[in-house]
């Protein structure tokens, strides 16, 4: 590295554009050469569907700890200058405090070392804990950059690089980093062509004679002119040349030459068609084969598309059990469908394993807007389709007691119960927000029917079984918000209105009513712990106060006692209403 030069370099381009494949190239080539340290890489991702890879405050203190795992002088360096609660702080001090300032140890070191941060326009939307929107984290990433260009200005001797790539979006645009004075700014939309369409040539070729080494007479058969064409046809993409590869040899090295000049031949008029053209005849391809009838398998392509909206708009990563159980559909159902889409799906190998989720955004733009009018659906379909799922899932699956605990008196079982998997987690957190994003559309669904019905039947006598499972996931401090949430959405049916209404006022009066707290709050302290006693004899004492004289209710309300079990069963909850 030259000890003379900037210690930021931007690297800006468009979707597509190749930023994340040099990111990673750089930090491969880095951690091969000994003559420089490889501190630490963030890789920020929405698609991950993890929230930390999009939440920035996330970034700063991450690469500290993967510096402070490899050099003991800047780990105890980085002991004498880290804060309490630091993570929490203003990123402009999570910057001072987690790596200028311990980094002074390593001022004399004549190895660089190397920081890389990927894709920083990623980050964004809600935070798992709800302190920060897309706004709010545009505005700390302004001032992460602003604090990265200032303390390279004031220690200009440290043995630092930083590599950024992003999008250029304004928040970024709009800070110094984008200032050719205080970081160098390699903008790859404006390189010129010739030298994109060498860089992917040369991609495309090593790749081909990597995948089909020992069989030269395959090899053979892909001719210079059409490795030519897939150049254009990439139109200085790089999501274009690696979704093709990827596409080619998804079958294996032996089909790998007939994919190739089927897709060639699939997007043979679109040469001069722009760069969404070349990329949308290929995603159009990878549907067709995906849903084409090949012997005894066939798969359906409405059911694909159902699949692909739900994975889209799904608010975190599921795996292919949790899809399937939320579809109801048999899991290697799904795995069949989605398997045959796997040059834009990642499938994880494992059917329990979260992380499921398409390769690159430019997908779902596809479908959402420039597909054919047989694959394309709208924005609301996927939320339409997992809202009702989650309803489905918590009509199915919640039952009294589901927690398994064995007396109304104890914690909170430390291992989470069978009974609760993934996609019934998933419902119980996020149904309120699908059924909001449904509502609020202006677009109708398919003329989809109202949730009036759904919700009647399938949320509400199960309010305090949902209620048990956020105690379980210790998530009961969001059931006000998300009650909320549901009950606005829905405002125009008044039983649906008054049911969640009735709901959040149980909840607010049952645990808030004795003390002076928000309701997130106080649910949140006393319903943590016992998921059974805090939630069900709660119902059982307002029971028990409006019908002391019914003998019928006071059976309802009897404790099933032993020497070893004590728990309670409020047989119905419907009394909530």
């Amino acid at each position: 590295m030259d000890p003379e030069a900037l210690q930021i370099c931007w690297i800006t381009g468009m979707a597509g554009t190749g930023k994340t494949s040099i990111a990673k190239t750089v930090c491969k080539r880095a951690n091969a050469n000994p003559d420089i340290a490889l501190g630490g890489s963030f890789f920020c991702s929405r698609s991950t569907g993890l929230m930390a890879q999009r939440d920035i405050r996330c970034v700063i203190p991450t690469l500290a700890q993967l510096l402070a795992l490899q050099s003991a002088e800047f780990s105890s360096a980085l002991a004498g200058t880290i804060e309490s609660g630091i993570q929490y702080k203003e990123v402009s001090a999570q910057v001072e405090k987690l790596l200028y300032m311990p980094l002074r140890v390593l001022e004399t070191s004549r190895t660089p070392i190397l920081f890389v941060i990927d894709a920083l326009d990623e980050c964004g939307g809600e935070t798992s804990d709800g302190v920060l929107d897309d706004a709010k984290c545009h505005t700390v990433v302004a001032s992460m950059l602003e604090a990265l260009v200032n303390s390279t200005l004031f220690n200009s001797q440290l043995p630092i690089r930083f590599l950024v790539t992003s999008r250029p979006e304004t928040q970024i645009r709009d800070t110094p980093i984008s200032n050719d004075k205080f970081s160098r700014v390699l903008r790859l939309h404006a390189v010129d062509i010739t030298e994109v369409d060498a860089d992917i040539r040369l991609y495309i070729t090593q790749t081909l004679d990597t995948v089909l080494t020992g069989k030269p007479n395959l090899r053979s058969r892909i001719t210079s002119d059409e490795l030519e064409h897939l150049v254009r046809l990439c139109d200085g993409l790089f999501i274009v040349a690696a979704t093709a590869l990827k596409h080619i040899m998804s079958a294996g090295a032996d089909a790998a030459v007939a994919k190739f000049k089927r897709l060639l031949n699939a997007s043979r008029d679109n040469l001069n068609a722009g760069a969404a053209s070349p990329l949308d005849s290929m995603y159009a391809l990878i549907l067709l084969e995906a849903a084409r009838t090949d012997g005894s398998e066939s798969t359906d392509l409405p059911a694909v598309l159902r699949l692909l909206a739900a994975l889209l708009d799904a608010r975190m990563t599921l795996s292919v059990q949790a899809l399937a159980d939320l579809m109801d559909l048999e899991t290697y159902d799904v795995r069949a469908s989605l398997s045959r889409l796997h040059s834009v799906v990642h499938v994880p190998e494992n059917d329990d394993a979260p992380g499921l989720r398409t390769v690159h955004a430019s997908f779902g733009d596809y479908l959402h807007g420039r597909a054919a009018e047989h694959i394309r659906f709208p924005r609301s379909f996927g939320q339409d389709i997992l809202a009702r799922a989650c309803l489905n899932e918590m009509g199915r699956r919640l039952h009294f007691n589901i927690s398994h605990s064995p007396s109304s008196y104890r914690l909170n079982l430390p291992i989470r119960p069978d009974t609760i998997g993934l996609a019934l987690e998933y419902a119980c957190l996020h149904w309120a927000h699908h059924v909001a994003a449904c509502e609020s559309r202006d677009e109708m669904v398919f003329e989809s029917p109202s949730f009036d019905l759904d919700i009647s039947q399938k949320f509400r006598p199960n309010f305090l079984f949902w209620l048990e499972v956020l105690s379980v996931l210790n998530k009961v401090g969001l059931a006000p918000g998300l009650l909320f949430t549901a009950c606005v959405a829905v405002s125009d049916s008044l039983q649906v209105s008054q049911t969640y209404s009735i709901c959040y006022r149980f909840a607010i009066k049952k645990f808030c009513s004795s003390f002076k707290m928000r309701a997130s709050l106080w649910l949140r302290l006393t319903m943590q712990s016992s998921a059974v006693h805090r939630i069900y004899t709660s119902l059982l004492s307002r029971s028990q106060t409006r019908n002391r004289s019914s003998t019928r209710t006071t059976s309802r309300a009897a404790v099933a006692s032993s020497s070893s079990t004590h728990v309670v069963s409020p047989n119905t909850v419907e009394t909530v209403s």
